[in-house]
């Protein structure tokens, strides 16, 4: 059986960043580098957004967040 699960990356970042095609390129990278470096493989691509925050960020800041999911083998044991 096999479940997806997301994992992501957040990162506080002046605004302007949000459309630098390079910064978003390498944040990207890093996530599918975390995750291949963990053994898995991504089903989806990298989505990178704002990320909702439990506190504001600073006036001229913003909250990204890049996210990806992968599918994980569940090995059900059974007693014996």
């Amino acid at each position: 059986m096999t479940a997806r699960t997301t994992y992501y990356l957040e990162s506080l970042v002046p605004s302007w960043l949000l459309h630098d095609s390079g910064y978003r390129n390498a944040l990207q990278q890093h996530l599918l580098d975390r995750i291949k470096l963990q053994g898995y493989e991504p089903v989806t691509p990298v989505r990178i957004r704002e990320a909702p925050g439990e506190v504001p960020p600073p006036v001229g800041m913003l909250l990204l967040r890049a996210e990806v999911q992968v599918e994980e083998f569940d090995v059900e044991v059974g007693e014996d």
